[in-house]
């Protein structure tokens, strides 16, 4: 990992993108359609299906104004490369900017454009389908988890127009400007890179000797889910012992404007890009004290299983917090970045669930 400069950053563009709470997945939960508007450019519409009222977390969802991933965008049956932001949230003392309440039967529209965060100018037929869960609240912390899904839409881009369309890469490509880490918040960084990599190794190690916690993040104690598991957090911590080498760049500050009142962290996945937000430092212990709440150290760790430089594929946000997390599937707890944040919690003095 190598804290960013502004000749780093200009050589990567050329080359170029709490404490634990009874989460459950309610059914029924919210139904999203889609549908075309004009080349690329997507309306959706999300419904509560359910019978009470629910309210949520909008962040890494539709409504979020920030460029991240609404769908998943797919040619000829291989998926299209995402290259917007994955973030980590909050769980607790969420402010209202960043929750949506609906009534049953109630819905909310957003239009967004799936080009800002996709390269397609190869145009052709493109296929989009949206499905996960999004975090429910309640007295302003993470308390459930409410599945969504939507209808698949195939659409046929012009993909000459797709390429006049502001997306990441050519926004970073304007951007010269970029702090440096220094002062205090690049002490609190090295210091969480150190805890990084001292996490990372105990759960690798952890993660190899498998058992029943391995089993209840990850689903399965085969030796190819642990040997994967390993290999992940091995790759952290290598790339977390480093400034000066490895295949990240870390930023200390929000130097492109995805931090919101509620965001800790965001990765930019295709280029490899992680930055830390101002509630990084504000909000977070260096380390946690209790078990599967949040601090620095495993806000890190979520960040570098985003990038795909560090271990492929990156993972995705499935799911946040603990009881939601451990309610994945085999397959999806084995790509959701906070699997791997909470598992390596309290490590190397493991955490029992």
């Amino acid at each position: 990992m190598r804290f960013i400069t502004p000749v780093a950053l200009l050589t990567l563009l050329q080359g170029i993108n709490a404490s634990p709470v009874d989460v459950k997945l309610n059914s029924p939960g919210l139904q999203v359609t889609l549908s075309q508007v004009d080349n690329t450019r997507i309306k959706a519409v999300v419904q509560n299906t359910g019978s009470e009222e629910v309210t949520f977390v909008h962040l890494n969802f539709f409504q979020d104004a920030s460029p991240v991933k609404k769908v998943s965008l797919f040619r000829n049956d291989n998926e299209v490369e995402f290259q917007g932001v994955k973030y980590r949230i909050k769980t607790t003392d969420l402010s209202e900017d960043a929750l949506t309440s609906l009534a049953p039967g109630a819905t909310i529209e957003d239009v967004f454009d799936i080009a800002s965060t996709s390269d397609l100018s190869e145009g052709g037929s493109i296929t989009l389908r949206s499905q996960g869960s999004v975090p429910i609240v309640k007295d302003k912390q993470v308390s459930g988890a409410l599945p969504f899904s939507s209808n698949e839409l195939t659409i046929d881009v012009d993909g000459a127009k797709a390429a006049e369309v502001t997306n990441i890469g050519k926004t970073l490509a304007r951007r010269t400007q970029i702090s440096g880490c220094s002062g205090s918040r690049g002490t609190a960084l090295q210091t969480a890179l150190r805890n990084t990599v001292s996490l990372a190794n105990a759960a690798a190690s952890a993660a190899r000797s498998g058992g029943s916690r391995f089993t209840t993040f990850f689903k399965s104690d085969s030796s190819s889910t642990r040997n994967s598991v390993a290999a992940r957090f091995s790759a952290i911590a290598s790339e977390a012992s480093s400034t000066t080498s490895g295949s990240t760049q870390y930023l200390c500050t929000d130097t492109y404007g995805y931090c919101s009142s509620n965001v800790l962290a965001w990765t930019l996945p295709a280029y490899n890009i992680i930055a830390n937000c101002d509630l990084y430092y504000s909000d977070l212990p260096a380390l946690t004290s209790s078990c599967y709440a949040q601090d620095q150290a495993t806000t890190t760790l979520h960040e570098f299983t985003h990038a795909p430089a560090v271990y492929s594929p990156g993972t995705e946000d499935y799911a946040y917090g603990y009881s939601a997390s451990v309610a994945l599937s085999a397959s999806q707890a084995l790509n959701n970045a906070d699997s791997y944040a909470l598992f390596a919690n309290g490590m190397p003095t493991l955490v029992d669930v």
